[in-house]
């Protein structure tokens, strides 16, 4: 049996990735708490509202969800033992692109097992990612990485995979906007591969997009901060720099270092946009079909997220969004995909000096992987104080409950 069909690898890789992902932020599992949205919004509606009215409800201007389903499924269980259920649930979501990248199906593109592996572990020990890390609220991110590797991967004949990429697909599809995005590109493989199962997922991803595009029609405007944009050529080149090519390299905090330097950054921010555009047009170029189609769906939520960012209700969304360490969740699909491009740049065809480039860029990312390995720890809200005061608390009463960050709260109307 070969080492990737092994189940002592699979085995070994949930293992190994799922103490990574725990070793960056370990209260993620010893002291689980809710994160933003994750009380506020998913697990305090289903409780107050019902999980069936719940599941219907958009949010943001799209529907969400995975993040429904998971705070409908933990409510069968105690307030207590939730936060840490939505934690292990978003870390599972997280290792499972690793397996999808590790297995055969992905030994086309990649035919070197230890180079889809090495893959793997950048994607885990991505700089600049904290905001996507172990909570329910971000995982349609890596759904949506999940559902393109789906897309772009060999079809697999055996039962689990095919049920394994419809589940993928529908629930991507119904838990973000990244279906309108993947659509096309799924049409794309459809036409020159012309096999059925490449049929069937673009049937799955356009219900999604048609779903989520109704729902962004109807509820999209009125449920967003319409503060301006206040874009411009410096600031969009300054965003791609900093919160792209750098922040991928070198990490947040070497990121904010250098963009800190108020004499001549606009200069260097132009000069690391040119460079790390020009190794995303080479790719465009000369890199295999599927590569090329995942750095344009990059590209696409790239665009998209300047143009419908939230990240200020009072101050144009640019002028915020070029500094590290803000709207982390709309960089990670970009930065995980000049990552795989330096990767792919090793290979031994490609010409000596983008090699050079590229190990280069790779050996400077762990100093990135290092500086921003530890995700900062959790304010300590006694959660488990809350939720004792919840369960002996009268029926119909409301009960408040502090959750991270820091002045938000969730409200739960006690049954």
């Amino acid at each position: 049996m070969k080492l990737h069909a092994g189940w002592r690898l699979q085995v070994l890789i949930f293992i190994t990735a799922f103490a990574i992902l725990v070793s960056r932020r370990p209260d993620a599992l010893f002291n689980a708490q809710f994160w933003a949205e994750d009380g506020k919004c998913w697990y305090a509606e289903a409780y107050n509202l019902g999980i069936i009215q719940s599941l219907v409800l958009p949010k943001g201007g799209y529907f969400q969800t995975i993040s429904r389903l998971t705070a409908a499924f933990v409510q069968f269980f105690p307030l207590l033992w939730a936060p840490l259920i939505f934690n292990v649930t978003a870390i599972v979501i997280q290792i499972l692109p690793v397996y999808l990248i590790a297995s055969v199906r992905f030994s086309q593109l990649i035919p070197n097992l230890r180079t889809r592996l090495f893959l793997g572990l950048l994607y885990l020990a991505l700089p600049n990612s904290f905001e996507t890390h172990a909570n329910i609220t971000n995982s349609h991110w890596h759904l949506a990485i999940l559902a393109c590797m789906v897309v772009l991967a060999t079809p697999s004949r055996l039962l689990v995979w095919q049920v394994f990429d419809i589940a993928v697909i529908l629930l991507s599809g119904l838990s973000g906007p990244f279906s309108v995005l993947l659509a096309p590109i799924a049409a794309i493989i459809w036409w020159l591969r012309r096999q059925r199962w490449s049929f069937i997922l673009l049937l799955g991803l356009t219900a999604g997009a048609v779903v989520q595009g109704i729902a962004i029609l109807l509820t999209g405007h009125s449920s967003r901060v319409h503060t301006s944009l206040g874009a411009t050529p410096d600031l969009f080149t300054k965003i791609l720099a900093s919160q792209v090519f750098l922040a991928a390299l070198i990490g947040q905090k070497g990121s904010k270092l250098i963009s800190s330097i108020s004499f001549g950054y606009s200069i260097i921010a132009i000069l690391i946009a040119v460079a790390g555009t020009a190794l995303f047009l080479y790719c465009l170029l000369k890199a295999p079909l599927e590569l090329r189609l995942f750095s344009i769906f990059a590209a696409g939520v790239f665009g998209m997220s300047l143009l419908s960012p939230v990240v200020s209700e009072t101050v144009p969304q640019w002028w915020l969004l070029w500094r590290p360490g803000t709207g982390v969740r709309y960089w990670f699909i970009p930065m995980l995909v000049f990552v795989t491009i330096l990767t792919w740049l090793l290979g031994a065809t490609r010409p000596r000096r983008l090699q050079l480039t590229a190990r280069i860029a790779l050996v400077i990312m762990l100093a990135g992987i290092v500086v921003d390995w530890r995700y900062p720890t959790f304010a300590d809200l006694k959660f488990k104080n809350y939720s004792k005061q919840f369960i002996e608390a009268p029926t119909g009463t409301k009960v408040t409950i502090p959750i991270n960050p820091p002045g938000w709260f969730m409200e739960l109307i006690k049954h």
